[in-house]
């Protein structure tokens, strides 16, 4: 069924079926009822991907796209941006374009220059990370009194205004490491969380874990030792204090680290000699799987960063073409690697 037989069964024009579909007024309020009657009982909808298609010579819709900067330190933010691409190209022809804005990890003033550039073009949609509340709430705020959607990846944190997320519930995903740690290191041994924190402290999602880590253990009834090493960013990992002696401690231990990081431990424990360790961690970046191989990692949680920017551009663009906002929030399911994934061992 298309818009030349529903005029038809209307008695309409094609002109004053197009009018309804896009509510462009002009039409009485009998003829729109009918129409709309018409419409409901065939079961008509309308092509979006023909109409956008038509569009996208003429009329291109812009997301602007505020990640932080991929260096060394940020090398996690590669991924989704692999995935943003790959969206991107596959909707191209139907008149979508990215803009890429970048900001500094450890500097909420360059969030902050960001969002002020993004706002200086007209941007259809947005898609960023909520690493700084008080500017994301800014950015948010300003946002909807232009009326464009916002997208946060990777991290979810209460703002002053409803949000959509696409993140994986990093409290659920701590409390999966404490039982999959728990199942190796027991009642008895040692636990110790590693954060690695920038000069604003320890990032938001990265406190979600330790918090679920903890919980898990208090969900059990279990009063274990867990011990929190907080390393700065912008220092070369070594061995603290409390690392070294752990060499001539013959407990179990268990180590949690929050973020992709987790690949600088095997290298300071082999230093040390340290035995009866293991190691959970997240993301599937190359070190990361060669400790994972070489079973000094036990396992990593996966996150999907670069399924969360595809899905982050894919989910945008239907919510502008059909307006629905109800594929806009995602949790990423928390996903267990293990050596055993790979049939290259």
């Amino acid at each position: 069924m298309g818009i030349k037989q529903i005029a038809k069964l209307a008695n309409v024009s094609i002109g004053t079926i197009d009018r309804v579909l896009h509510k462009r007024g002009g039409v009485s309020k009998d003829t729109e009822e009918k129409i709309l009657k018409i419409i409901k009982e065939t079961g008509y909808q309308k092509n979006m991907m023909a109409s956008r298609l038509k569009l996208a010579a003429i009329k291109k819709i812009e997301l602007a796209v505020l990640i932080p900067e991929t260096g060394d330190k940020y090398s996690y933010w590669k991924l989704p941006k692999k995935g943003i691409s790959k969206a991107v190209e596959e909707l191209k022809e139907l008149g979508v374009k990215v803009d890429y804005y970048r900001f500094s990890g450890s500097s909420s003033a360059s969030f902050k220059e960001a969002s002020r550039q993004i706002f200086l073009k007209n941007h259809d949609g947005i898609v960023t990370v909520p690493f700084f509340e008080k500017e994301s709430n800014a950015l948010l705020k300003k946002a909807k009194s232009k009326n464009i959607p916002v997208v946060f990846l990777d991290t979810e944190i209460e703002l002053n205004h409803p949000a959509h997320f696409i993140r994986q519930n990093s409290r659920r995903a701590g409390m999966v490491a404490g039982r999959l740690l728990h199942g190796l290191v027991g009642n008895d041994g040692k636990y110790f969380i590693v954060n690695i924190i920038n000069d604003l402290g320890i990032q938001v999602n990265n406190k979600q874990r330790e918090d679920g880590f903890r919980a898990f253990f208090k969900s059990i009834g279990q009063n274990v030792d867990i011990k929190t090493i907080n390393h700065p960013l912008n220092d070369t990992f070594k061995a603290t204090p409390e690392m070294q002696r752990w060499n001539n401690d013959r407990h179990l231990k268990g180590i949690f680290v929050t973020n992709s990081r987790a690949h600088h431990l095997p290298e300071v424990l082999n230093q040390y000699n340290v035995q009866n360790t293991f190691i959970v961690g997240f993301d599937l970046n190359k070190k990361n799987l060669q400790y994972l191989k070489s079973n000094q990692i036990h396992f990593l949680i996966n996150q999907q960063p670069k399924y969360q920017g595809y899905v982050a551009i894919i989910r945008l663009f239907n919510y502008l073409t059909k307006q629905d906002d109800s594929e806009l929030n995602l949790d990423i399911p928390v996903e267990i690697i293990v050596k055993e994934h790979f049939t290259s061992l």
